[in-house]
C-alpha cells in the first residue's frame, strides 16, 4: 500500500498546484474584444466595435486598451464611453428608466392581451348563439303568410314534375 502512495504521490502533487496555479474564470485578465463586444463604433453607427475596422474604432480601441493598462474594470470603461456619447453606443440596451419599456413591454402586451381576446372571442360566441337562438325561435313562432305557402308548394310541385 505504501508503495502505491509513493508511487501516486508525485503526480498528485504536481495536479494540485496545476489547480490551484490556474486563474480561476473570473480572474482572467480583461480583453480590449471583451469590452469592444459591448460597443458601437461611433463613426460607423449600428457596427459593433468588435467587428468594426475603421479608423474611429482603431480610436476607441485605443482608448479601451489604455483604460485596461490603468487597471479599469469594463463597467467604467463602458459608462466612460456611455457619458461620452450616450447609451446609443452599447450593443445591449440598458434596462432601466424608460429603455425598461423595451423589455417589460411586449411580456405586459401578451399578459393582457391573450386574456382580452380570449374573453372577446367568448362574448362574441355567446352573442352569436344568442343570436342564432333567438333567430329561430322567431322563425318558429311565426306563421307562414299565405303567399310564402304558396310559392313553397308550387315550387314542391315543380320537384315532384321533374322526377
Amino acid at each position: 500500500m505504501s508503495h502505491l502512495i509513493s508511487r501516486y504521490s508525485l503526480p498528485l502533487l504536481l495536479m494540485f498546484l496545476l489547480v490551484l496555479l490556474t486563474p480561476a474564470p473570473g480572474v482572467a485578465e480583461l480583453t480590449v474584444t471583451e469590452v469592444s463586444e459591448s460597443l458601437i463604433c461611433y463613426a460607423c453607427p449600428g457596427e459593433a466595435l468588435n467587428i468594426d475596422r475603421c479608423s474611429g474604432g482603431d480610436q476607441m480601441r485605443a482608448a479601451i486598451n489604455q483604460m485596461l493598462n490603468q487597471g479599469k474594470n469594463k463597467a467604467e470603461i463602458l459608462d466612460y464611453f456611455v457619458a461620452q456619447f450616450g447609451d446609443s453606443i452599447l450593443t445591449t440596451v440598458p434596462k432601466k428608466g424608460f429603455n425598461l419599456v423595451a423589455y417589460l413591454g411586449p411580456v405586459l402586451g401578451l399578459l393582457i392581451g391573450i386574456p382580452l381576446a380570449l374573453w372577446i372571442i367568448r362574448r362574441w360566441g355567446a352573442a352569436g348563439r344568442s343570436q342564432s337562438v333567438a333567430n329561430t325561435q322567431a322563425a318558429e313562432a311565426r306563421p307562414l303568410d299565405d303567399e310564402v305557402r304558396q310559392q313553397i308548394e308550387k315550387e314542391l310541385s315543380k320537384l315532384d314534375e321533374e322526377d
